[in-house]
């Protein structure tokens, strides 16, 4: 594994491009974009303000930098540097900033969510959508880019408007049976749309595209409800994660539910692979592997130990947003694993085995953990806590990484490149590449950390 050298950031803004050819970084007005395989610029753009926003085209053509507290958006591209957009929201103020699938029009929320203001690049024209909701996830494409679904408020009333991304016709409009609606999110197939409502009511809602109610689902009622929601890349299951700490999987045939996760504080079962940090690495054979032995490792359980306890942390539940419930989970994206973070366990993540519907391994880190996220490519999940080292499972085992630099590196976020060979490691002011080897010395590796409890 090898790293690149530093550089600077501001505000974890890093990305790459959908292509895979291109990285993008901020340093406070300047943008960066960086060739992926030499790290060398290719373009340096001088933005209006201090950019609080990036996100690129579909076609990686072009870039967009969004400075919200000017209620400004410019646009910069590859193929022509000379070239650039600016869009001025004026009085009306700036809150979001996205781009369409076709990477030619541009979607702009203004303050308050009175509109959205849809801007074409290649004709100028300006298009107006009125009652956008304020909520967590309001606006959703389907992966083909046809169609778009967003949430509205009417008249103290939710409502779904599908439009057509192609002219921005609307295609469907219908109310929702929820009393405060908080996001909604297309299948990866693009045929079922799932709306969930306010956590103070347990209420997720599954229509299809011509707005039909296909299916509601209640776990409980009188209690916080949800928290997270998460389709899996085939999108034959529906991951609900709830305040009571449970994920509850919902099957795409009836949309009933096929099983729930608890997320107990203790592991009784002996067969549960449960991987712990250590401040100093237990004698496991480190020194064979291609990196310095680190200072703080990831292991397994020994042997004689069949009950174990997670690291809990005490709620306060008389203030808002309180650390209980499933606030992260995600899906391999061969759909085989489901990861998880209970919010009151938050030094534990969690991986499930979709196929047998069963708990797969647990790592309990040193430190609440900040990040994880799935290789594109592989059931490889890579995980930060903060701290100066990345951490790597995969059903072959887990390992612990130092990243080298002076000083401690903090990882605050990852994210991988599509390719599953790199990832951007972020810190609050810096950032640095991190390369894997191939996935056969990588698979050695982990099974020199492999075993079971």
């Amino acid at each position: 594994m090898n790293f690149s050298e530093v550089f600077k950031l501001s505000s974890l803004l890093c990305k790459f491009s959908p292509d895979g050819k291109y990285l993008a970084s901020c340093v406070q007005y300047r943008l960066v974009v960086r060739d992926v395989n030499t790290l060398q610029i290719l373009q340096l753009y001088t933005c209006l303000d201090q950019i609080q926003h990036i996100e690129w085209s579909a076609d990686s053509l072009f870039i967009l930098c969004a400075m919200y507290k000017r209620g400004l958006v410019q646009v910069w591209s590859l193929e022509q540097p000379e070239w650039h957009c600016k869009i001025d929201e004026g009085s009306a103020g700036l809150v979001a900033s996205c781009w369409s699938p076709d990477g030619r029009h541009i979607l702009n929320t203004t303050e308050f969510h009175l509109r959205i203001t849809v801007w074409s690049l290649c004709t100028k024209s300006v298009s107006y959508i009125k009652y956008p909701k304020a909520c967590l996830q309001g606006i959703t494409f389907t992966r083909d880019g046809r169609y778009m679904a967003l949430a509205e408020r009417r008249d103290c009333k939710d409502y779904v408007s599908i439009f057509v991304c192609s002219d921005w016709q609307l295609l469907r409009h219908f109310d929702t049976d929820t009393q405060d609606l908080t996001g909604i999110e297309w299948a990866p197939n693009g045929c079922v749309l799932a709306v969930w409502d306010t956590c103070l009511e347990y209420k997720i809602l599954l229509y299809s595209l011509d707005g039909r109610l296909l299916s509601a689902y209640s776990a409980y009622e009188w209690s916080l409800g949800i928290k997270s929601v998460a389709w899996s890349p085939s999108s034959q299951f529906l991951a609900v994660g709830s305040y009571d700490g449970k994920v509850r999987i919902l099957n795409h045939v009836t949309w009933k539910m096929i099983t729930e996760f608890g997320h107990p504080a203790t592991i009784n079962n002996p067969k549960i692979v449960v991987y712990k940090e250590a401040e100093k690495s237990p004698q496991l054979g480190l020194g064979c592997l291609s990196f310095p032995p680190p200072r703080a490792g990831a292991g397994p359980l020994p042997s004689s130990e069949s009950k174990f306890s997670l690291q809990t942390l005490k709620p306060v539940t008389d203030r808002a947003n309180p650390k209980i419930g499933i606030g992260m989970l995600a899906f391999s994206p061969d759909s085989y694993f489901l990861a998880t973070r209970n919010d009151n366990i938050p030094n534990a993540v969690w991986v499930w085995d979709i196929q047998k519907l069963r708990l797969f391994a647990v790592l309990e880190q040193l430190s609440p953990v900040r990040a994880f996220q799935w290789d594109p490519q592989q059931p490889r999940l890579a995980i930060c806590t903060g701290g100066s080292r990345l951490y790597l499972w995969s059903p072959a085992g887990c390992m612990s990484v130092q990243v080298p630099g002076e000083g401690d590196f903090a990882v605050l976020s990852l994210c991988w490149h599509l390719s599953g060979d790199s990832m951007a490691l972020l810190s609050k002011d810096h950032f640095c590449l991190c390369f894997l080897e191939t996935e056969a010395a990588v698979g050695t590796a982990c099974r020199q950390l492999g075993g079971h409890t």
